[in-house]
């Protein structure tokens, strides 16, 4: 049965059903997560092992090398990259796309736990999977005047991350910063010598006293006691009671030998923020949370705290803000874009009963297809908002077609007889029967160009693949909803005057009209130049894509930046504190700074970080006179000309994020792989040399991390042995001297207080006064360390670098003012021109650049399959080859408008971009149908080729006109970039406005003489 006659005789039941769907696509839409990117699985994993200080040559053979070998019999891996610092390893594990990274986390850990007898039995082997939510969604600093840094810590731990802890969907609170209290017991190596004891002897003093245990159960009096004996210690003072030794009688307390005061654990990490000591919060959700959500229900539970006065805290980092911004800001295109397109309709159609109905079943289609994203479980998110905006013209096209071809009966007086509705009902029965497979033909033929890219991998893949669903989606329901509910709305709203003004204009034949026909026939006349004609246009399509820049993802301006830095190898905490404080100067004089954050000694995610490095975080201002890319400049030169010591990199966190999951974090990395690590090294230093001299590269990096220098005390084990001594003992009583042993803590309320001894601060930084140390063995003698050991000072020691089982050096740097591709080509023709690469050298390119190039690869095959989809659509509506391959030779000659658009609107090419070439594949097919099924009805009734295909071009030329124009300003807000959200799809919305601007010429102009070319027949009948 026609699906129009169905709706009809049951349309109240239809009507309603559609309301119901309506209504509940919209409560369905309010319960939608809001993020800012899709739920994406990236498949990465890292692994961080740590043994203690161990040199780099050290934990390459005992750690990395190890790790490596078992990651890689894990089936799906796909390359294994690995960074080994000094005592640390950081092993990054990349597997397949689609690969399902739990259970090969889980199998990876077991070839960890296989291995673990060969591994140090002091290392520590933690394997974590890459996700977006390792990263933190909120940030606040905690600062004041009044509390101490202890205080402010506890009030953070005690009372803030409980509360943040409830809130529905943030899985981790986590706390940086601040002070941890600690009892301090400060031994004095005279009175240890005085009473020949050894540090080691007071700090097991403490741990055996400090306990509580069982020693059984008692069972009297019909009850059941647990024995315990204890000896918990409560306070400071009942640390000093603790007995270390007996000497004749005489009991041995520890504050004979060490001053007890309450203090605070040292610290390697510093945290700051608006130029204050602060304790940051990080709030880090769920993979199912939503972001904007979390925000607000985080935003009232600091409202409902009681924190102690004094305390200002501060969001330096709000994703949901910007989610926010984005999403209204797509959503806004959205709106905007369907006031234009109406615009455009009743600018046609001179009615606005009919703009009437149009403006009914786009929300309509809308509310049906967030329905459809719950139930596929996907998120509001920019792409999926994105699709929905790439849809509206369409959604609005697919109404126009039908509407337009119903009045174009009546025109030619094919309305039945009766009453209006009547008329109408019956006009668009046949009507819409006539163009059932017209109308199927160019929906599948936008549709099919979707389903290559359901099988495309990498972050093109996963980030597009809900842009595909939400389209192929609403095209299903638009295609449902255009054969049904808009003729069924037109039946109940037209008027006798809408009939009769259409009538008339098809009744009549307007000078445009005729033009169009002249225009059309004298072509066909013409037809052979059309073949050089489309050459050029093709290739003159190709000369303006060279023109155009390249990057891998579009630019947005998140509002936020983050700082990575890096004071010179060995600096010390307090010197690269007091380097920092100038850099925080210069940022808050910058006025486009509203926030930021400062940690130093850890990074934002799960990464190794140095105590010389760390990162800022910083928070623009909503409303500022420059964007982020100016602030960023400034902010460049400024810290490089006040600190040239310090190594500084820039990035928008977002992408920064998205390079750190997919372990392509850099724009630039040119990788130098060689067994010579020195030799390699040296070509790292000569590669980045030239890197800075190429335009527009900024924070270039040779690759070569430097660890601080050591001094190494050198156990003689024949003097040890004589003194006394095993080598393991010397260490344990230096390690005890300098680092301090915490082996026990107190109980204060809930809060658990270490107790740690160790000797007063001159001997911990003074390598003469440790050398003068007298240890004392078990004899009780005193043995000067000097006299058993030998101490020297070492440069520091380079990381070492490993990709896919072999050494690297990898040079990285970023790109400012200029797009990823023509800044590559310069790259290698200067260091073609520069640099000699022996043979024992192999140089690659990597990270984003290196995706970049992947993802163009999969969106070429995409792009292949798309036009192979659609040619057999093509085939099967059409049944003769002419059809496909002349709609083929006009989509490329469509590629025109893409890069023109493009190229004058001074958008790069990018992935978004490439998605709208796609695009315009199925679009372009779906036009073409129309004016192609028209030219088979008109043969079917004896009209001669040439003539229909002049008529069918002149009827379709109105409702191409039509829908070109309201699906270019559909798009048009989109094109112009309101908001972050929008800038993501700016690139898709101007190349698919520029190929369907120029395609529509093509198909009423182009279309009938290509195509006339390539037919079979030889004369007209």
């Amino acid at each position: 049965m026609n699906p129009f006659e169905y709706a009809r005789r049951h349309a109240t039941a239809f009507l309603f059903t559609v309301a119901v769907l309506f209504l509940s696509g919209i409560a369905l839409t309010l319960n939608l997560p809001i993020s800012l990117f899709p739920d994406i699985t990236f498949p990465r994993i890292v692994i961080l092992a740590d043994n203690g200080e161990q040199p780099p040559e050290r934990m390459m053979a005992e750690v990395t090398r190890p790790l490596e070998e078992a990651v890689s019999s894990v089936p799906g891996v796909r390359l294994i990259r690995s960074i080994t610092g000094r005592g640390a390893t950081e092993i990054s594990v990349s597997l397949d796309w689609g690969s399902d990274v739990q259970q090969t986390l889980q199998m990876l850990q077991g070839r960890i736990a296989n291995i673990r007898n060969i591994l140090p039995q002091t290392a520590s082997v933690r394997a974590e999977q890459m996700m977006v939510s390792v990263f933190p969604i909120h940030g606040y600093s905690l600062t004041s005047d009044t509390l101490s840094q202890v205080e402010l810590r506890d009030v953070a731990l005690y009372q803030i991350r409980p509360a943040l802890l409830k809130v529905k969907g943030v899985s981790r609170v986590e706390v940086v910063g601040g002070d941890t209290r600690e009892i301090l017991v400060t031994v004095a190596p005279e009175k240890l010598a005085a009473y020949h004891l050894t540090i080691g002897a007071v700090a097991d003093a403490i741990e055996h006293t400090n306990f509580i245990e069982s020693t059984g159960l008692i069972a009297n009096n019909f009850q059941l006691y647990l024995s315990l004996v204890s000896g918990l210690l409560q306070s400071a003072d009942d640390v000093k009671s603790v007995v270390v030794a007996n000497q004749n009688g005489v009991p041995i307390r520890v504050a004979d030998v060490a001053d007890v005061i309450p203090s605070v654990a040292d610290r390697y990490i510093r945290t700051t923020a608006h130029g204050k000591d602060a304790v940051l919060i990080s709030i880090l959700k769920q993979p199912t949370g939503s972001t904007v959500s979390i925000r607000d229900d985080i935003t009232k539970e600091f409202a409902s705290l009681h924190l102690p006065p004094g305390i200002h805290i501060e969001n330096f980092y709000d994703q949901g803000d910007f989610i926010g911004n984005s999403i209204a800001g797509t959503r806004d295109s959205i709106v905007v874009g369907i006031i234009l397109a109406m615009v455009v309709v009743f600018a046609f159609l001179r009615s606005w009963r009919v703009s009437l109905v149009i403006l009914t079943v786009v929300p309509a289609t809308l509310a049906a297809t967030f329905a459809c994203l719950y139930a596929a479980r996907l998120t509001i998110n920019i792409m999926t908002l994105g699709g929905i905006a790439a849809a509206v013209g369409l959604i609005i096209d697919d109404s126009i077609v039908v509407i337009e071809y119903v009045f174009a009966h009546f025109g030619e007086g094919k309305g039945d007889a009766g009453p209006l509705r009547a008329q109408f009902a019956g006009t668009a029965s046949g009507s819409i029967r006539n163009l059932m497979p017209a109308i199927a033909g160019s929906t599948a033929s936008t549709i099919v160009i979707h389903i290559p890219l359901a099988f495309l991998g990498g972050v093109t893949g996963a980030f597009f693949a809900s842009l595909s669903i939400t389209m192929v989606c609403a095209m299903l329901i638009s295609f449902v909803f255009s054969i049904t509910l808009s003729p069924l709305l037109a039946m109940y709203v037209i008027r006798e005057r809408d009939i009769r003004r259409e009538i008339e204009h098809h009744g009549r034949v307007s000078a445009a009209a005729a033009w169009h026909e002249y225009a059309v026939r004298w072509l066909l006349r013409h037809r052979r130049a059309a073949i050089p004609v489309a050459g050029g246009v093709i290739l003159l399509a190709a000369a303006v894509y060279t023109r155009i820049g390249s990057d891998f993802m579009p630019e947005m301006d998140e509002g936020t930046f983050v700082l990575d830095y890096w004071t010179p190898p060995g600096t010390s905490p307090a010197e690269t504190n007091r380097i920092l404080m100038k850099v925080e100067d210069i940022l808050m004089s910058v006025p486009e700074v509203d926030a930021y954050s400062r940690r130093t000694g850890l990074e934002l995610g799960f990464f190794l970080t140095e105590p010389n490095s760390g990162d800022f975080l910083v928070k623009l201002k909503r409303v500022r006179r420059r964007n982020i890319n100016e602030v960023i400049a400034e902010v460049r030169d400024r810290v490089e000309s006040a600190q040239p010591s310090l190594r500084v990199e820039f990035g928008q966190l977002m992408m920064d994020v998205i390079g750190d999951l997919t372990n392509n974090p850099q724009p630039v990395e040119i990788k130098l792989f060689s067994d010579d690590a020195s030799l390699a090294r040296a070509k790292a230093a000569e590669v980045a040399a030239v890197l800075e001299t190429v335009p527009g590269v900024v924070d270039v990096f040779d690759g070569t991390v430097i660890a601080g220098p050591s001094f190494i005390v050198t156990v003689d084990p024949v003097k040890a042995s004589l003194a006394g001594f095993s080598p393991a003992e010397v260490r344990d009583q230096l390690e005890t001297i300098m680092r301090g042993r915490a082996g026990t803590q107190i109980l204060k309320g809930e809060k658990l207080i270490g107790i740690r001894v160790r000797f007063p601060d001159s001997y911990r930084s003074d390598m003469d006064k440790i050398a003068q140390l007298k240890l004392t063995n078990m004899q009780g003698a005193l043995v000067p360390i000097a006299s058993i050991a030998a101490i020297e000072r070492t440069a520091g020691q380079a990381e070492l670098r490993r990709e896919g089982l072999r050494q690297v050096v990898a040079v990285t740097a970023r790109i400012a003012g200029r797009d990823l591709g023509s800044t590559i080509t310069d790259i290698r023709n200067a260091l073609a021109k520069d640099v000699h690469i022996p043979e024992r050298v192999t140089v690659e390119y990597g990270g984003v650049y290196q995706t970049q190039q992947e993802s163009f690869r999969g969106l070429l095959i995409v792009a292949i399959a798309a036009f192979a989809l659609v040619f057999i659509v093509l085939l099967t509506e059409f049944g003769e080859f002419a059809v496909p391959a002349s709609i083929f030779v006009v989509n490329l000659m469509s590629l025109l408008g893409v890069f023109a658009a493009l190229w004058v609107s001074g958008v790069r090419f990018n992935i978004s971009s490439f998605v709208g070439v796609i695009m315009i594949i199925g679009i372009v097919a779906e036009n073409a149908v129309f004016v192609m099924h028209n030219v088979k009805v008109l043969r079917s009734n004896g009209m001669d080729l040439e003539e229909a295909l002049v008529r069918s071009s002149r009827m379709r030329s109105r409702p191409v006109l039509m829908t070109t124009l309201a699906a270019v300003f559909a798009l048009l807000p989109l094109a112009v970039g309101f908001g972050a959200g929008a800038q993501l799809q700016q690139p898709l919305a101007i190349a698919v406005i520029g190929g369907f601007a120029l395609s529509s010429i093509f198909l009423l102009y182009g279309l009938p003489v290509i195509y006339r070319l390539m037919s079979r027949e030889t004369h007209s009948a």
